[in-house]
Parts: structure tokens; sequence; C-alpha cells
């Protein structure tokens, strides 16, 4: 694969953190659907399906809904940037999991923010709600399975740094997610974020190779 090609791919991962963050925060700031957790009281709830949104929040919908697709090229690409194999191919296939249930998660916030404001009631509201945040939080530990197969794939490669902070979050994610899954838990799919970015920009960059010393010179030379 040229260097072009690697670049492109690791703008994948950069588009997909970029995406995924600003369509969050886009859609959080322009109404109170798209925030709505398994904590949210019932008032908050009423409240957030009274009106109908504005379409920031679809704007904001629309933007992770397309990081999805850089999120699998990224993935194809680290795991075989990282090695392949076997565990490449699982690393695929986590990657292609937690995609899809990320994507039935934001299906289910966009019903809510689509059904706000046309009556749609508390009960049905609350049942949507528990639902995506329960799709949601699985993809955490699909993300996790990823994190692990790529972490060891790395470690393997040499890439020392991907590997050990890939499994300090699977660890964090594992631990901290039964204990608190709106705080601690929530905090791991930062984290994992900021691995992809930092993953892109590291797998973009040719690792240097040492130069051959005057022995291993010499026997060359020989052969």
């Amino acid at each position: 694969m040229n260097t072009r090609s690697e670049r492109l791919f690791a703008l994948c991962g950069t588009a997909f953190v970029a995406l995924q963050l600003g369509g969050t925060f886009l859609a959080m700031s322009a109404g109170k659907t798209h925030d709505l957790t398994i904590g949210s009281s019932s008032a908050s709830i009423a409240r957030a399906i009274a009106h109908p949104v504005g379409g920031g929040v679809w704007a904001g919908a629309y933007m992770e809904m397309l990081s999805v697709c850089f999120f699998l090229a990224f993935a194809v690409w680290a795991a075989e940037r990282l090695g392949g194999g076997l565990l490449g191919s699982i690393t695929k296939l986590a990657a292609a999991a937690a995609a899809g249930g990320g994507i039935v998660s934001l299906a289910i916030i966009n019903v809510i923010s689509y059904r706000a404001g046309h009556g749609m009631s508390l009960d049905v509201a609350k049942t949507l709600v528990t639902t995506g945040e329960a799709v949601y939080v699985a993809t955490w530990f699909l993300n996790a399975t990823l994190l692990t197969a790529a972490g060891v794939l790395a470690l393997r490669a040499g890439r020392r740094l991907i590997a050990w902070s890939a499994l300090a979050i699977v660890v964090y994610t594992l631990v901290l997610t039964p204990i608190s899954v709106d705080n601690a838990g929530q905090s791991s799919q930062i984290l994992y974020l900021l691995w992809v970015l930092g993953t892109s920009i590291a797998l973009s960059r040719r690792r240097s190779v040492p130069a051959p010393g005057p022995v291993a010179a010499a026997a060359a030379q020989q052969a």
C-alpha cells in the first residue's frame, strides 16, 4: 500500500472521531432528546419529548451515522497494518458488530427525536431510551473485543504504545462499566476515541529502519 493510501485510511480514523464527537455535541446542544439516558428522570424525558426537535439535532445525527463508514475503513486498515491474520479478522469482525450496534442505537435515538412533539407517551419514550442505551452499552464490549485483538496484534508488531493503551482501556471498560454505566463507563468511550485518533496518526507514519552495522554490512557484501 502506497503512502497516499496510508494517509487516506489514517484520515478515516481522524474523520470518524471528528464526526462522532462533532455530531454528538451538535445534537445535544440543539435538542434534549439526544442526551437522554437510563439515568434521566421522568420529568427530563417528558420535557425532551414535549416539542419537536430542530435541524441541529438532525445534522448531528447525520454526522454520527456518517462517521460509521469512516470507522469501518479505519478498522480494516488498522487490522491489516498491524499484521492481519486471525487476530486481524477478529478485529474486523468486532468492528463490524460494533458499527451495527451503533447504528441501531442511533436509529432508536432518532425515533425518539422524530416522535418528539408528536404525542409520544412517556412510557414509550422511557422504553425507547432504555433500549437505545442497552444497545449502546453492548457496543462498549464489542469495542473492548476490538481493542483486545488489536492490542495483541500491536504488541506482536512492536507497537507497544498502541498495544498497552488499548489493553488499558479494555481493563478500564470491563471494570468500571458495571460500577457506573453513565459516568465512568461512558468515559471509557472517550478514551476509545482518543485511541483511534492516536492509532491513526501512529500507523500513518513509516517506522524508521536502523541502518545495518559494519559487521552486517560486510556480511551482506560477502553474500
